[in-house]
């Protein structure tokens, strides 16, 4: 008996029954078909040799002598593998023609093959060593002969005769036909292993067959322990396929509505996870969780934001980030008196913000340790970028303190006018320049609440009013402008026209230059040069304010375009600049969907580019 070591199933040993009794089915019946075709094709080939000698035995007996006949009979057309020998009334063959047989060479056509039409048969077998005296009397009495012979002395292999009368009333002669058995033997055997090959698919064929019978009959089984293990792995979709009122039926319910069950919970408890997980994803502040040994757990993509860039890490900020929060625990369990195994649940630090700085960013920290029955599994920080709150805040305290000063200034100078012509401290003859003095004042103050007002529209995005300018003739209106100024102030004023059209709201675009321009006179001194040129390039046009004047410091170019920031203060506020101009270009290119840059160096002059895109009427 085979041992296995592990059990059959089911399924396997239906399909071994099922096949034993197909192999013996299909045996027997190849072994009864290969012997039935033997007998069959053998007979089928006596036949064949029968009614071909009699063919030519009748196409020759009306022929009136033997030469006539032997050529006619040369003229016949043989089976392959068969030999002719044309016998006289006594027997002794006239002509012999196709095939030869025996131990040597077979083949050799021809009326004898060598010495004359009967000699050369050496050891070559031919049809008359097989055909016996009795077969020539019966031939000679006028009947048909087809038989399986043996040769006359007993020995060699058999051979297939047929044998005919020529002649009907006087038989002249015989017509002996004579094949191989080895041909028809050989075909034989070929059609066994046709057979055998043709059995072997069968049984093949049959045993997949039973193979997915047996299968086709298990199969409730095996749907039902298939889904037992996905059920274990956390997959419970339900068991298709089992539709039967029978004991697997029910079961197969059962486990279904167990599934159904799990899934329910399962699902659940996904939700609430993902829930969560969204939060911390969603949330625009980082989320940092540290083990209880105070490593990396987690990191939500603000929290790695903040050591990489470009999906590249820092060097040193990640470290720099976890050791500080590392402190923070340390700091808050010291504060506590809280050790690692203490505590259950999720217990928040009320202590007071920590901040912690990272290059020019500014975090605030807050800390929440997680515990439960088995001590404290970790803490989770949250860390706010305050940055730019704070550094809003500290422009509106800076803002509302220049608008303050900028304000003060004039009033106290217009009331400290008025009160000494109304006191009479200032003579008569003198009230008029005086009053010049408060009207230019106030106009300094109509000047500033313009300004702050543009500033105010232009941060709202109000829309612009979009136009199709040419660059030729905005450029020779900008020249129109200026060159009267520049030849009083002695600068060489060279505005180059453009080519090219762009889209844009004139009015605020002229506003920019005319700054730009006039800050660039302001500056420059007498005998010096300033060039504005537009280049038409294949996105933007690409304005250039150059100058020969005195420049700006390197450490206030980045403060340049903030609102009140001058340069050179006790000079702007003599001249009647409040800081506010290089603001307003700066917000009025930016609604262009533009940029505007600057370079310079003190004592070389400065450059201004202003680029601004061809078509965005969507910047607004």
């Amino acid at each position: 008996m085979f041992k296995f070591k592990r059990p059959l199933s089911l399924s396997i040993k239906l399909w071994i029954a099922m096949t034993l009794l197909i192999l013996t089915v299909l045996g027997g019946l190849g072994l009864t078909i290969t012997w039935l075709f033997g007998d069959f094709y053998l007979q089928q080939k006596l036949d064949a040799l029968r009614t071909e000698a009699t063919d030519i035995a009748t196409q020759i007996a009306p022929l009136p002598d033997w030469p006539q006949r032997l050529a006619t009979a040369q003229t016949a057309k043989l089976t392959s593998g068969t030999q002719l020998v044309i016998l006289d009334a006594t027997g002794d063959p006239l002509a012999v023609m196709g095939a030869t047989f025996g131990n040597g060479p077979r083949g050799g056509l021809g009326w004898g093959g060598m010495g004359g039409p009967m000699g050369g048969w050496g050891r070559v077998s031919k049809p008359t060593d097989f055909f016996s005296a009795e077969n020539l009397l019966q031939v000679l009495s006028g009947h048909t002969l087809s038989i399986k012979a043996l040769p006359t002395n007993g020995n060699g292999q058999t051979m297939l005769i047929a044998a005919a009368p020529i002649g009907s009333n006087a038989v002249s002669g015989v017509v002996l036909l004579g094949s191989s058995t080895v041909p028809i033997q050989e075909s034989i055997n070929t059609f066994r292993r046709l057979i055998l090959y043709a059995s072997l698919l069968a049984i093949a064929l049959a045993t997949l067959v039973s193979l997915i019978l047996a299968r086709q009959m298990t199969r409730p089984l095996g749907l039902m322990q298939r889904a037992a293990k996905r059920m274990a792995e956390g997959d419970f979709n339900p068991i298709v396929g089992v539709t039967s009122r029978d004991e697997l039926g029910e079961l197969a319910f059962t486990l279904n509505s167990m599934g159904e069950s799990l899934r329910n919970h399962v699902t659940w408890l996904s939700e609430e996870k993902n829930l969560l997980e969204g939060i911390v994803e969603g949330i625009s502040d980082a989320v940092i969780m540290l083990g209880p040994e105070g490593e990396l757990v987690y990191a939500n993509d603000p929290a790695q934001a903040l050591w990489t860039e470009d999906e590249r890490e820092r060097l040193g900020r990640k470290e720099e980030v976890l050791a500080f929060l590392q402190k923070l625990v340390a700091k808050k369990r010291r504060e506590d008196g809280v050790t690692p195994g203490e505590g259950a649940g999720i217990e928040e630090s009320n202590a007071e913000v920590e901040t912690l700085t990272l290059g020019t960013q500014i975090l605030q920290v807050g800390v929440a340790s997680l515990a439960d029955s088995g001590g404290v599994r970790g803490n989770v920080f949250v860390l706010r970028d305050v940055t730019a709150s704070l550094r809003a805040e500290k422009e509106r305290r800076d803002f509302l303190a220049s608008v303050t000063h900028e304000l003060r200034t004039p009033l106290h100078l217009i009331q400290g006018y008025l009160e000494a012509i109304q006191d009479g401290v200032i003579p008569p003859e003198e009230e008029g320049e005086h009053i010049n003095l408060v009207l230019d004042e106030s106009k300094r103050l109509a000047r500033l609440v313009q300004s702050l007002q543009e500033i105010n529209r232009l941060e709202q995005k109000l829309a612009l009013q979009w136009t199709t300018l040419s660059l030729s003739e905005f450029m020779q209106d900008l020249n129109q402008r200026f060159q009267g100024k520049a030849s009083d102030l002695g600068v060489q004023l060279r505005i180059l026209p453009g080519t090219g059209e762009i889209e844009a709201d004139r009015d605020r675009l002229l506003q920019v230059f005319i700054n730009l321009i006039d800050n660039a006179l302001r500056h420059t001194p007498s005998g010096q040069a300033i060039m504005v040129e537009a280049t038409n390039r294949e996105d933007n046009v690409r304005f250039m304010v150059r100058d020969e004047g005195e420049g700006i410091p390197t450490d206030a170019l980045r403060h340049i375009f903030e609102r009140f920031y001058r340069v050179d203060k006790a000079r702007s506020r003599k001249e009647g600049g409040m800081g506010l101009g290089l603001a307003i270009v700066k917000q009025i290119v930016e609604a262009h969907g533009g940029t505007v840059k600057v370079e310079s160096e003190v004592g070389k002059g400065t450059i201004f580019w202003v680029e601004i895109p061809h078509s965005n009427r969507t910047a607004t």
